[in-house]
């Protein structure tokens, strides 16, 4: 984005995660057209040349519909396509370097190929806020429509769990899972009652570092590695979940995670999975505005 003449937001809001966290990557001088839903949002964040309010698969048929009278053949962009493909090559290159992670508890990159290994296709996952969690959006693959449930800014903290018992009551034919830090789940885990009581099958996975992960890594960036309040203490979350009624599983090598999702999925109940992991600070730090 930070070379763009032109920038088309089709139904983002532009916001700290659309912008890699960091709001200089957008340029003075770039032009802005939004599209959204909600008019509050137009310019929210950032100034706009052309805001435009309608549904965005509308406006989007509506603008290709427009663009194939100006030019129905379309024309190629070389040098865009050439940067296009030596980016999805380093991040191809950079996932199968993953596979040599090597560490004792688990980096948490190590969990999300060996959860695509027992997710049912067409399986419904929610993706909790937080560091941890949040690195499955690079690594999993949704390939239908409302298989991937996330939330929407700030502020969302703890909505995994909740969320996630959302989709299986909503499609009570599809697998169900919910991806969370510590943090996040502990914002909630009172909803094992919840679970519990209504005989609700979803599987929640909790990715333990001990620590709030996106604050800590905010803090290292900085307040020069001052940490306030975000190493935590928490309960074994596996033991949690049974004293709620719910089946409780630990897993501390990478190699048990696929078995151990498949038999959560097939026991039909509650299921909390609790994953010990490496603390991770992403390598791009935020800025502030």
């Amino acid at each position: 984005m930070d070379k763009a003449d032109v920038i088309l937001a089709l139904g983002t809001k532009i916001n700290q995660a659309s912008s890699s966290w960091d709001y200089s990557v957008i340029n003075e001088d770039t032009k802005i057209i939004q599209i959204d839903i909600d008019p509050i949002e137009i310019g929210r964040n950032y100034p706009v040349s052309v805001g435009i309010v309608g549904d965005a698969q509308r406006v989007a048929e509506q603008l290709v519909e427009e663009v194939l009278k100006m030019s129905a053949e379309g024309k190629t962009n070389n040098i865009w396509k050439s940067e296009f493909q030596s980016i999805a090559k380093k991040r191809i290159q950079r996932l199968v370097s993953e596979k040599s992670l090597s560490a004792n508890p688990m980096m948490p990159q190590q969990v999300y190929p060996e959860l695509t290994k027992a997710l049912p296709k067409g399986s419904m996952v929610t993706i909790d806020a937080g560091v941890a969690p949040g690195l499955s959006y690079d690594r999993l693959f949704f390939e239908e429509p409302r298989t991937m449930f996330n939330y929407a800014g700030q502020g969302a903290l703890g909505m995994g769990f909740s969320v996630g018992l959302g989709t299986k009551l909503g499609r009570p034919d599809r697998t169900a899972v919910s991806l969370h830090g510590d943090g996040g789940f502990l914002y909630t885990c009172g909803e094992l009652n919840t679970a519990v009581r209504h005989n609700i099958p979803s599987v929640s996975i909790v990715l333990n570092n001990s620590c709030m992960g996106a604050e800590k890594s905010q803090q290292k960036a900085l307040h020069n590695e001052k940490y306030v309040g975000v190493d935590l203490e928490n309960p074994r979350f596996d033991k949690l979940a049974e004293v709620f009624g719910a089946k409780g599983y630990y897993v501390e090598h990478p190699s048990e995670i696929a078995d151990t999702v498949a038999e959560a999925v097939k026991s039909n109940m509650p299921a909390v999975i609790e994953i010990p992991v490496q603390e991770y600070f992403p390598p791009s730090a935020p800025t502030p505005r």
